[in-house]
């Protein structure tokens, strides 16, 4: 899970008020911590559509927030923006850099799985659903070995017609760190809009 936990001191600030400030300062705060939490989230998703090519919703939707509350136990109140762990599971190396290989998350055994040239995509630029399991309908589409030692790819091979490469599994696939900067893109936006949403719901 990647993840950003947004925390205010308030010990500072509550040994300056009264009983009555205290009770009105906190939740001010919580209302700001989550008003900043929700600008957070949605800028990540907005930078995951402009560093991705058509991320799906189900993308989208794993950035999230736990919201902050109240604290009653002394503590102090805090807001979480994170990224779901199925989602993270695949955006990762988006954000530190690293390659995927073989077993990896969303892989094969033989390694990743890309789209060939004459691959269609859908709407958010992946291989439709179930394309692969229907293409291997076909009569003339196998699994063959394009080069002795490296993964298959899956091909259509018509009589008379130029082969068809439709699928390759790869050995590996890298991503240069930060090409979606996380972190950046969830802090920027919550610090900016923290102080005037506790202005106004501190009504300073």
């Amino acid at each position: 899970m990647l993840k950003i936990d947004i925390e205010i001191n308030l010990s500072a600030f509550e040994r300056e008020v009264d009983d009555l400030m205290a009770k009105a300062f906190q939740p001010a705060v919580v209302e700001a911590l989550n008003k900043a939490g929700e600008a957070a989230r949605d800028a990540v998703r907005k930078g995951m559509i402009s560093a991705f090519d058509r991320p799906n919703p189900f993308t989208l939707a794993g950035v999230d927030i736990m919201k902050a509350s109240v604290r009653t136990d002394g503590g102090d109140p805090s807001v979480l923006i994170y990224i779901r762990d199925r989602t993270a599971s695949y955006l990762d190396l988006h954000v530190t850099g690293g390659t995927r290989r073989a077993g990896d998350p969303f892989t094969t055994r033989r390694g990743p799985i890309v789209p060939g040239p004459r691959a269609p995509r859908d709407s958010f630029g992946n291989l439709p659903r179930g394309y692969i399991a229907d293409a291997m309908a076909e009569p003339d589409v196998a699994w063959v070995t394009l080069k002795p030692g490296k993964p298959p790819a899956l091909v259509r091979r018509k009589k008379g017609q130029p082969l068809e490469v439709l699928v390759l599994i790869v050995e590996k696939v890298s991503f240069e760190a930060e090409r979606f900067d996380f972190y950046a893109l969830a802090t920027g936006p919550a610090l900016d809009v923290f102080g005037p949403a506790f202005t106004d719901a501190f009504d300073l």
